[in-house]
């Protein structure tokens, strides 16, 4: 299955009320303690919505999942396989947002259920 144009901007326009009302300074927050304190990272790859939730409270809005990036853009945890693209997916879309302090960013991402 692929992801359409149409179907990719519908998925985008009908999550754009719950982008718009992330508190990102948080989301900014959550990456500075990863910054200053990388042993978070190995509770971040077990867990990432609690782990970002003990941090400061930061709450991940319904259907979307989050990652740490480093300097490197390696995520943490890692995205399953093929979320971005794979020799038998023709075309696919995703939206992701990222909050960042210095070299490690929060990302927060979904992608539609046919992609």
């Amino acid at each position: 299955m692929t992801t359409t144009t149409n179907t990719l901007r519908e998925f985008v326009a009908a999550n754009a009320g719950q982008l718009a009302n992330v508190d990102y300074a948080k989301m900014r927050g959550v990456a500075k303690a990863v910054y200053d304190d990388p042993s978070l990272l190995d509770a971040f790859a077990q867990d990432p919505e609690a782990t970002a939730r003990a941090i400061n409270g930061f709450e991940v809005p319904e259907g979307f999942h989050i990652h740490i990036a480093d300097a490197q853009n390696n995520f943490i945890p890692p995205e399953d396989e093929g979320i971005f693209g794979a020799e038998g997916i023709d075309t696919w879309g995703r939206i992701e947002t990222r909050a960042g302090y210095k070299t490690v960013s929060l990302v927060m991402c979904a992608a539609p259920a046919e992609h």
